[in-house]
């Protein structure tokens, strides 16, 4: 072990201490149990009752306001109105919050460029997925029949295997190197919820092998920074898509019956998921300009955390209400392009995919809850034009399109990009599983990992499928 990383060990436990110490003691002149933030993103927090409101953490977050200085020296931003305000005026960037082993994020500056929009337009828009449809469509086969009946983990046997596959199909990874570019997605795996809470060291050390295994495979490409940010991040918000689509699943025996007879309701149900469990619950940021955010001055160069407070109406479709009791439809317009203005927040389905707009926005979460959990050691203002056909306007690290006033199922649209690829996916899947069993149903209690605030990553859905139909 080198003597960089035992300094970078030392480094990433002072971080989560802090996280604890901040959780657990009560602050001054503020009643309660300490920084609620502080609680959140040390990631040992589970929902209850079926909300995926970590144990009371949101509730307590919001309750706090729109924007307040969180003990660990963070701005911590919730509440529609207040990220509209943060998108439009403080420019914000997305930004490691703790230390990095390996960085895997574009430099705050670059995020601006219209060049990296353009990368990630060509490389995971919505023209690039729907030209894959075939060769996804097949991954999504190929799976399913590897599973027999009876029991199955839904994680580990299908929704990871899978999203390897068609990822190394989106990001053009020779045949030859698909078990090694498998090999670091499952390292990697971590690396988004490590932008907020420290990870373990021996996590973190398998971490930075996988990305830099992956950026080995995409050296000298022409959009390499994109591939590699589309491999960590899009993989990851693929495989958790899928997997809570599936989590949602196993307590619906009548919506899989549904999806075994009318294949479109895929599209329906992952964006459903999508609405009630973003990919990413918080969002650590940079202000890249000076703003006044709900009242407060916020700094150019001060770190933010753009937060998701919202808790999903229970009972699916009828819609999503967040802390101020505002509601809306579920569903979403379908456009072929379009532009919004940056700050607007909403979602519509451009080309089949649907993608958030506004640089920030806020977002409903919803309910999985009645999980377990385990520890493992397994951005963007509106910058310009689309790149390589792709329809509309184009935000550095997303897409913009028109919004119908429905809560963005991201915290902030940096991370649209990650959606057409992930959402294709997610539904090829569903369709490819529906099909191949009659029955699906539970066969023990999910288990999430731990420290993982953002993503809430499962890691184990016990299910069993049931036999074929032989008539």
């Amino acid at each position: 072990m080198t003597a960089a990383t035992n300094a970078l060990g030392r480094e990433l436990q002072l971080v989560h201490a802090a996280q604890w110490l901040y959780a657990i003691n009560a602050e001054p002149f503020v009643p309660g149990e300490g920084d609620p933030y502080a609680r959140l993103v040390r990631g040992f927090e589970s929902g209850e009752n079926g909300t995926d409101d970590a144990g009371g953490t949101l509730a307590s977050i919001a309750e706090r306001g729109p924007v307040w200085r969180s003990r660990l020296d963070t701005w911590v931003v919730t509440g529609p109105a207040a990220l509209r305000e943060l998108s439009a005026g403080a420019e914000p960037a997305v930004s490691a919050a703790v230390p990095q082993a390996e960085a895997w994020l574009p430099d705050p500056e670059r995020q601006r460029t219209t060049g990296l929009a353009r990368d990630l337009a060509r490389r995971g828009g919505t023209r690039a997925v729907g030209r894959l449809a075939g060769s996804l469509r097949e991954q999504a086969g190929q799976a399913a029949a590897r599973l027999g009946p009876g029991p199955v983990d839904l994680v580990a046997d299908f929704a990871e295997p899978l999203t390897a596959a068609g990822y190394a199909a989106v990001l053009d990874v020779p045949e030859e190197r698909r078990a090694a570019f498998a090999a670091d997605l499952a390292a990697a795996a971590p690396a988004v919820d490590a932008l907020l809470c420290p990870q373990t060291l021996d996590t973190t050390r398998r971490l930075a092998a996988g990305v830099r295994g992956l950026r080995e495979l995409f050296a000298g490409r022409a959009q390499a920074e994109a591939d590699l940010l589309l491999a960590v991040a899009g993989a990851r918000a693929a495989a958790d898509l899928l997997g809570d689509a599936l989590r949602r699943l196993l307590d619906r025996p009548r919506e899989w019956a549904l999806l075994r007879s009318d294949p479109a309701h895929a599209a329906r149900l992952v964006e459903e998921v999508l609405h009630q469990r973003p990919p990413w619950r918080a969002c650590p940021l940079v202000a890249l300009a000076t703003a006044e955010v709900a009242g407060t001055r916020i700094e150019a160069g001060d770190s933010l955390t753009a937060i998701t407070t919202a808790a999903a109406v229970p009972g699916g479709p009828s819609g999503i209400a967040g802390p101020t009791g505002t509601a809306a439809a579920d569903g979403a317009s379908r456009t072929a392009g379009g532009t919004v203005p940056p700050g607007t927040a909403g979602i519509s389905r451009t080309a089949g995919a649907t993608v958030p707009a506004g640089a920030a926005g806020a977002a409903g979460t919803g309910a999985a809850g009645g999980v377990g959990t385990a520890e493992t050691t397994h951005t963007g203002r509106v910058a310009g034009t689309g790149g390589a056909g792709e329809p509309g306007a184009v935000t550095v690290l997303g897409e913009a399109t028109r919004t119908n006033g429905v809560p963005t199922p991201l915290p902030v649209a940096a991370c649209a990009t990650l959606l057409p690829a992930a959402r294709a996916l997610a539904e090829h899947a569903l369709v490819a599983l529906a099909a191949r069993f009659p029955l699906l149903r539970p066969d023990g209690e999910p288990v999430r990992t731990r420290r993982a605030p953002l993503t809430r990553r499962l890691v184990r859905l016990p299910a069993r499928l049931g036999e074929e139909e032989t008539r």
